[in-house]
């Protein structure tokens, strides 16, 4: 029994040092331009990209990269306007698999 609790003790204080990440509160003046500038944006180019996509669809079939097509102009900027936290811009691009040629 005394060794359990010499090793829930040891456990306990292992854990307690392990680096944690901190995370970084974005500030007013951030959440102010996403809100009024980024998001828009991220909008419009969703938008944009869908219409984009919709009109090289044949040709994205016929060649084989319609979901590296889709991913590019639809899912990427959606992703960016509505997914992240509000005045959070992190590489947001890293967090996706590369495309490959």
């Amino acid at each position: 029994m005394k060794l359990l609790r010499h090793m829930s003790i040891l456990l306990l204080f292992c854990s307690l040092s392990l680096p944690m990440q901190a995370r970084e509160v974005p500030s007013g003046g951030e959440m102010l331009i996403d809100l009024a500038i980024a998001r828009p944006v991220g909008f419009a180019g969703t938008v944009l990209g869908t219409g984009a996509l919709l009109i090289s669809t044949p040709f994205t079939l016929l060649s084989g990269t319609w979901t590296q097509s889709m991913r590019r102009l639809v899912l990427y900027p959606a992703k960016f306007t509505f997914t992240r936290g509000l005045g959070e811009f992190p590489g947001y691009m890293e967090e996706y698999a590369t495309v490959e040629d």
